[in-house]
């Protein structure tokens, strides 16, 4: 009775995958952050040009313009110059972000699609699930493709099924 158990269970092994796609799917975001915060260390650096152009403004503010323009101005300069380096920091860790979050993307849904791929191959000649006859009978064709088997649920009808579920349940968490 083992395969009569692993068959009975069929809808539910779909369900679960649904359900860890879009689980996963709702992760992707934090996802791609920690794989940034792992691959970028200038995270640090930032940190600190922050500190140094802030201590700079400080030692700025003591400086008499008028008396000291010499120094102010060298300051002044030097503050600026850092300035513009953290912008360009800045921009190329976000792109470097943009991309992060365009490969992680991309790996889920070629593995998604990979996952759905699989279970419609698995299940295309048999039904996840038997109902029974006259609760689908109108629809029964239709529920049943692409197996053919009469009060069957085939795979594509049950993914789309799971997959509106999914979606209505997980709507307040996204």
């Amino acid at each position: 009775g083992n395969l009569n158990m692993a068959e009975s269970c069929a809808w539910l092994l779909v369900l679960g995958s649904v359900l860890l796609c879009s689980l996963f799917k709702m992760l992707l975001p934090t996802l791609s952050l920690l794989i940034a915060k792992f691959l970028q260390k200038d995270g640090e650096t930032e940190l600190q040009m922050r500190i140094e152009i802030g201590n700079m403004k400080q030692e700025l503010a003591t400086i008499s313009m008028m008396d000291e323009f010499a120094r102010y101005a060298r300051l002044e300069r030097k503050i600026n110059k850092m300035t513009d380096k953290l912008k360009t920091h800045v921009k190329t860790r976000t792109a470097q972000l943009a991309k992060i979050k365009w490969v992680v993307n991309i790996v889920f849904y070629i593995v998604q699609a990979a996952l759905m791929i699989s279970l419609i191959w698995k299940y295309y000649s048999e039904p996840v699930t038997v109902l029974p006859h006259k609760w689908i009978a109108p629809l029964e064709r239709m529920v049943a493709f692409p197996t053919g088997v009469p009060g069957g649920v085939g795979i594509t009808c049950w993914l789309l099924v799971c997959n509106k579920v999914i979606a209505v349940a997980l709507q307040p968490f996204t």
